[in-house]
């Protein structure tokens, strides 16, 4: 762990909630450690933990209450934006450009919600089954 962490600071760790590492904003440092994060890519908030050995854990009733809950918060989300109607969703592509709350249709992970824009060739989007960082604004040279 990196000593000279300070709060506000930027790490790398694993999200629970993205189930990746990526990158987190430092909320708390607990004797020279970090001990509360923040996910950059979802913004949930959580204590720094290391990454899961790959062995499945025991409840598995949270596991199932946290995709219900992500299911509710897309499902409010997306009937905000459209009223219900997502016929005029954008078709996702790599060389387009979205911004915050548009609302895209991709290919593989279905109907989903621009959260934030990253970098200019980064977004994070909300999908029923979680959020992903995906990229845009792909020009290709021929």
């Amino acid at each position: 762990m990196n000593n000279s962490c300070s709060e506000g600071g930027n790490i790398k760790a694993w999200c629970p909630w993205c189930d990746l590492t990526s990158d987190h904003t430092i909320i708390a440092i607990v004797d020279g450690s970090p001990k509360k994060i923040k996910c950059n890519s979802c913004d949930e908030y959580h204590n720094m933990s290391p990454k899961p050995s790959g062995k499945r854990r025991g409840n598995l009733k949270i596991s199932a209450r946290r995709a219900k809950s992500r299911e509710a918060t897309y499902q409010d989300y997306l009937s905000r934006l459209t009223g219900g109607d997502s016929a005029n969703s954008r078709k996702y592509t790599t060389k387009g450009n979205y911004k915050k709350d548009e609302v895209i249709d991709h290919l593989k992970f279905g109907i989903g919600i621009v959260l934030s824009v990253i970098q200019i060739n980064k977004i994070n989007i909300l999908f029923k089954d979680g959020p992903r960082l995906l990229i845009q604004n792909q020009k290709y040279v021929v």
